[in-house]
């Protein structure tokens, strides 16, 4: 949440009530202080991706951000407050939360970061659908966290559902978040099966801008809500039915809402100071891709190596794939002979939706994956002339390596990524882009010293070499 001038006293004194709140249990205080400089007032790719909106898109800014966590006998409090200066000046609450656990469960009240989906959550390029590159929304959480056991050596699960806000954003307003998620482990051995599901829906809410003419994307200037509406938002099984009068055109065809997700599945291995992982992430939107995974092709396919020891410490290998989008079969199934149920029907579309123009984002930052940018991070000559998609760019091929090494007590992650890109069904483009970030951490006095390096070069995005340097300090 962006707190305007009048709120500032009212977020002071929310930070201050989780500073005080209970002496008991185990207390967590961080203060970071920081700036970044660009050669061209933008922060580079790999600084601001996947960092929870926490870095503003200008540079030559200063950054001030303290944090405080709680938590005592399954109960748990935190909150982080962010300052930035310059010209972008802001003041940020990218956590701010309540919860419970309680046998296997946590309930969750608030804006929490969290990483969903299955593959490496500490170092990938993003999950395809939730990557953690855009704040926190706000929600009301069910869930459970941890893998539980359902069948002892053989199967456990864990998930989450979600009621969240939206807010106020550019193209819609009062519009909710609708999440849910199951992940199943196969096996207990040195080697585990994981397959899971993850289903995301933006829905109800008002346009800001003119819909057209009245029952095609609209009612009443407002997009379907109400109990009925949630029911089938949750179960998007079928169609709402053509016999409704309070039904928009659009909402016919699409079902209620902006629907989409992503299939994963993966191996695990142990062996013993190290851990592998190789994992698939495939997405669905509309329930149209789902229902014929047409787009079968198209995801994340990551390998990671987690080591204990070493001067390597944590390897992660991803392709990103997305220039399929239900417009051609992939190999396996022309092999196989199977063309489903919405064969060479455009769904270029991935991320964008012509009922909520701000797309799959969150104040102003793609939800998803991070390669799918939004147009004003993109050259001006290779943006679409139409504002009506958020992801002026969702069709492409990418490769990432992701490093972390130990050097005696310096810590180092480099993230180098190599794109082609070929922007959307509607503009046409190629592009290829280079993008590289490097973070080291160095422990002196008690505290850290971080210094990252951020360069991108090439076609799609503006050229750029920039530097951020911070301290941190954490009691606890």
């Amino acid at each position: 949440m962006i707190f305007e001038s009048g709120s500032h006293v009212r977020a002071r004194w929310i930070f201050l009530f989780f500073i005080c709140f209970q002496i008991q249990g185990q207390v967590r205080y961080s203060v970071k202080i920081g700036g970044l400089y660009s050669v061209n007032q933008r922060a580079p790719f790999w600084i601001k991706s996947n960092q929870f909106g926490t870095v503003p898109d200008s540079s030559n800014t200063l950054f001030f951000e303290h944090a405080v966590q709680w938590s005592h006998k399954g109960l748990e409090w935190g909150a982080q407050m962010n300052v930035w200066s310059g010209h972008q000046a802001r003041v940020l609450l990218p956590e701010i939360y309540g919860s419970y656990n309680v046998g296997g469960f946590r309930f969750l009240v608030g804006r929490k970061k969290q990483y969903h989906g299955w593959g490496d959550s500490t170092l990938s390029s993003g999950s395809m659908t939730w990557s953690g590159n855009a704040l926190p929304i706000p929600e009301v959480q069910v869930s459970i966290p941890e893998y539980r056991r359902v069948w002892p050596k053989v199967l456990a699960i864990k998930g989450h559902y979600s009621h969240g806000w939206f807010g106020d954003q550019h193209f819609v307003k009062q519009y909710y978040l609708h999440q849910k998620s199951l992940y199943l482990r196969w096996g207990e051995g040195k080697v585990r099966f994981h397959t899971g599901i993850m289903h995301h829906a933006q829905w109800g809410g008002k346009p800001k801008y003119d819909p057209g003419p009245e029952g095609w994307l609209a009612h009443g200037q407002r997009f379907a809500s109400g109990g009925k509406v949630y029911r089938e938002v949750v179960f998007p099984f079928t169609n709402p039915p053509r016999d409704s009068a309070k039904v928009a055109s659009f909402d016919f065809e699409n079902r209620y809402g902006n629907h989409l997700g992503q299939l994963d599945w993966g191996l695990e291995g142990n062996m013993g100071s190290s851990v592998w992982k190789v994992y698939r992430q495939l997405p669905f939107e509309t329930g149209q891709t789902f229902s014929s995974l047409g787009n079968l092709d198209d995801g994340v396919y990551g390998i990671s190596l987690n080591r204990k020891k070493g001067v390597i410490r944590h390897l992660v290998l991803e392709f990103l794939h997305t220039t399929n989008q239900g417009l051609y079969r992939s190999g396996f199934l022309r092999f196989i002979g199977y063309k489903g149920r919405h064969y060479g029907r455009n769904q270029n579309y991935y991320f964008s939706h012509a009922q909520y123009l701000d797309g799959w984002s969150y104040e102003g930052r793609t939800l998803g994956s991070p390669f799918l940018l939004p147009n004003p991070d993109i050259r001006d000559e290779k943006t679409v002339d139409s504002p009506n998609y958020f992801a002026n760019n969702n069709n492409i091929k990418a490769g990432y390596v992701g490093l972390k090494t130990q050097l005696n007590s310096v810590s180092m992650i480099t993230k180098v990524s190599l794109s082609r890109n070929f922007g959307t069904y509607h503009k046409k483009i190629q592009a290829d882009q280079f993008s590289l970030g490097h973070n080291m951490e160095i422990p002196v006095s008690g505290a850290t010293i971080a210094v990252e390096v951020g360069i991108d070069h090439g076609d799609l995005i503006r050229d750029n070499f920039g530097i951020q340097l911070s301290w941190k300090k954490t009691w606890q």
